[in-house]
């Protein structure tokens, strides 16, 4: 009588952990889906963005210019130097957007 109750008791407790281990792996799913459904809705909202500028060619505006210019722009570093303006630009934006900063800083 001992022995089948025990054998129960320890099969109820293998029973209520494979609850436990389901609902945790339940929870893990549904935090994966929703950061991904988060992931592809801004990838979305990039890829509209993106066709605003369609329209602008700097490549246009860069070849027109002389070819001295060009050399000149490029010895003293404008490219490296504009690249480096727009991503910190670009990076600050993101860091004032974190929750509880101030957005005019």
């Amino acid at each position: 009588m001992l022995d089948w109750l025990a054998e129960t008791w320890n099969e109820f407790k293998q029973f209520l952990w494979s609850i436990v281990l389901s609902v945790q792996e339940m929870h893990k799913d549904l935090s994966i889906w929703m950061f991904e459904q988060f992931l592809d809705l801004s990838h979305l909202a990039l890829t509209g963005v993106d066709s605003y500028f369609d329209s602008l060619n700097f490549t246009a505006y860069i070849s027109t210019m002389p070819s001295g210019l060009q050399w000149f722009m490029s010895s003293i570093g404008v490219p490296q130097a504009l690249t480096m303006i727009i991503t910190s630009l670009t990076i600050r934006v993101l860091l004032q957007l974190i929750p509880f900063t101030r957005l005019g800083s």
